[in-house]
């Protein structure tokens, strides 16, 4: 048993199998784990600043209410200064004041020393009576430093219900008073329950003492009695007095996240109650679809292992079988086995093989360097001719002509030429230097013919140092003036434009000559035929040997496409591939 597991170990495929699998099944794992924590970690936190959001909003809201409150008190009180102790204008100011605010406030009204009351509410317009209760607003409001507002304890009033009083002292009519304001408590709670509308949060308003002046709404864990929370046989003064802004109770086995913030006008404690039953209960669903996602795992690194073994088994035994039929030759070279799995059979096979294999290579490389070089040699003695023939044809006619103060010019121009072209045709020169070899060739056409062919350059001056092919352009201008320009008897522009475009340096030389036919123009790369007339075989001599050439030393992705139309002239395009600038091994002039 054992001999058959070390051996099942030896097998390559199986331990492939191994480390696949376990690499496959470790990433499902360490990605959900992630996955899961992260997700988790972003529902809390995008609950718990949604619930800071609301307990802030609460905050500003009713630190906005307070400070109305207060405007309204020191709006009467300074109101009462005009009254002039007269009782009418008094009642009026109050009736105003609280029809202004009469959604937010439930009275307004001045309590005398008797408790009776002048109020600004229709109701406590007609019952004035004194009444015992209004003893500790009175009493509380001279408690105080005289002319400060003092805010109550939240209680049941006769006419406002569960409500809270600002007061103030303050004297009128010869008389102490105090100003007195009821808060509606109810259009609050309607605003609180507006707020949390639609999120699991509950919302309440305690004041230092634990009493509730707004009540949590109905739908959450806590529930108020008797104008206090109550939750697990805690009074509500435990979440006053609690060290954290934001902590953790349980309300009947709930969880439930608690945060409080401070209104500084009153001493005002707003909770914010979130329930995280539903997050728990997210929280459980995702645990129960990423264990699945586990268990898919599993069954993919299964596969996954399984088919990687397969692919990597089945092409091993098959170079195996074909490399020990090469190993059947004359090659009698031994290399120690030195592993038991396939790896080392391929060793063995491989090492047999190899030295032959470089000695094939050897000569392929060396046959396949000779035939290019020898297709170079044919492309530059069919080039050269025709280029030297033309040449010398153009000083003759100049000579002819009598324009004895241009020969040396021509010569000139002749010599930089020839210097220029001697090199073998191999070898790569700039862009900048091609481009002077066709203005030095130009000049003498132009003496030759006695006509101006225009040099139109459009050259982005980062390709100028660009490695072409010697000699690439000149036999394409050769052609525009010979064959485009009816061999100088037609006068014309010749445009050279070069620039990169998708990883390739692309050159194009234009004329405005008398054009091809479609037919003509689907022959000039082709090898010329037999039966083809001289000046045809001119023609495209030289357009098929650059597009040879270029093709020999770049490959067949790049080389010559040409487009004409007869009558509008003729387009040759170049195509070289777009070296970076460490690869550029030519010197800018």
């Amino acid at each position: 048993m054992q001999g058959r597991v070390l051996k099942l170990f030896h097998n390559i495929s199986f331990r492939l199998f191994l480390v696949c699998f376990i690499f496959v099944l470790s990433s499902e794992v360490i990605v959900s784990a992630m996955s899961y924590r992260y997700i988790k970690n972003e529902i809390s936190t995008s609950q718990m600043e949604r619930a800071k959001q609301l307990l802030i909003k609460e905050q500003q809201y009713m630190d906005l209410y307070v400070a109305l409150v207060q405007n309204t008190i020191a709006l009467l009180s300074s109101s009462a200064e005009t009254w002039q102790s007269d009782m009418s204008a008094a009642q009026a100011g109050l009736e105003g004041v609280y029809r202004t605010h009469s959604e937010t406030l439930t009275d307004v009204y001045f309590i005398r020393k008797d408790l009776s009351i002048l109020g600004g509410n229709p109701v406590t317009k007609v019952l004035n009576d004194p009444m015992p209760t209004r003893d500790e607003l009175y009493r509380f409001a001279y408690s105080n430093a005289y002319g400060s507002i003092s805010v109550s304890r939240p209680y049941q009033s006769f006419f406002s219900g569960w409500t809270v009083t600002f007061t103030k002292a303050l004297t009128f009519a010869g008389e102490p008073m105090v100003i007195a304001v009821d808060l509606n408590l109810t259009a609050l709670q309607e605003r609180m329950d507006q707020i949390s509308h639609g999120s699991n949060l509950q919302l309440a308003i305690l004041d230092d003492q634990g009493s509730l002046i707004l009540e949590p709404s109905a739908d959450g864990p806590f529930r108020a009695k008797d104008h206090r929370l109550l939750f697990d046989n805690q009074d509500s003064m435990e979440l006053i007095h609690h060290k954290d802004d934001v902590f953790q109770e349980h309300m009947n086995g709930i969880p439930v996240t608690v945060m409080k913030g401070f209104i500084s006008r009153t001493k005002w404690i707003v909770f914010a109650f979130s329930d995280s039953t539903p997050l728990q209960n997210s929280l459980q669903r995702m645990e129960s679809f990423f264990f699945g996602v586990l268990a898919v795992g599993l069954l993919l690194s299964i596969v996954t292992a399984a088919f990687v073994a397969r692919m990597i088994r089945i092409p091993v035994y098959y170079l195996i079988r074909k490399m020990s039929q090469v190993r059947q030759g004359d090659l009698n070279v031994t290399i120690p086995k030195i592993r038991n799995d396939e790896f080392g059979d391929l060793t063995d096979t491989f090492n047999t093989m190899l030295e032959r294999i470089r000695t094939l290579l050897e000569h392929v490389n060396i046959s396949e360097r000779r035939k290019k070089e020898l297709e170079i040699q044919v492309l530059q003695s069919q080039i050269n001719p025709h280029f030297l023939y033309n040449t010398l044809g153009s000083i003759s006619n100049v000579v002819d002509a009598g324009k004895y103060n241009e020969v040396d010019d021509l010569i000139g121009a002749l010599i930089a030429i020839l210097e220029y072209g001697i090199t073998d045709f191999s070898d790569r020169v700039s862009l900048n230097q091609e481009l002077r070899n066709v203005r030095d060739y130009l000049h003498i056409q132009n003496v030759r013919y006695d006509s101006v062919f225009e040099l139109i350059e459009e050259i982005d001056p980062d390709v100028l140092t660009h490695p072409v092919l010697r000699m690439a352009l000149q036999p394409i201008v050769e052609n525009s003036i010979f064959h485009g320009y009816c061999g100088g008897r037609l006068a014309g522009f010749i445009h050279i434009t070069a620039l990169r475009s998708e990883g390739q340096l692309v050159i194009d030389v234009t004329d405005e000559g008398v054009g091809m036919s479609p037919e003509k123009v689907s022959l000039l790369l082709l090898p010329h035929q037999e039966n083809a007339t001289l000046a045809e075989r001119r023609k495209r001599i030289g357009l098929y040997n650059i597009h040879q050439r270029i093709q020999l030393n770049y490959g067949e992705s790049y080389g010559l496409s040409v487009w004409s139309e007869e009558g509008k002239g003729t387009r040759v395009t170049l195509r070289f591939p777009d070296l970076r600038a460490d690869e550029r091994n030519i010197l800018a002039d």
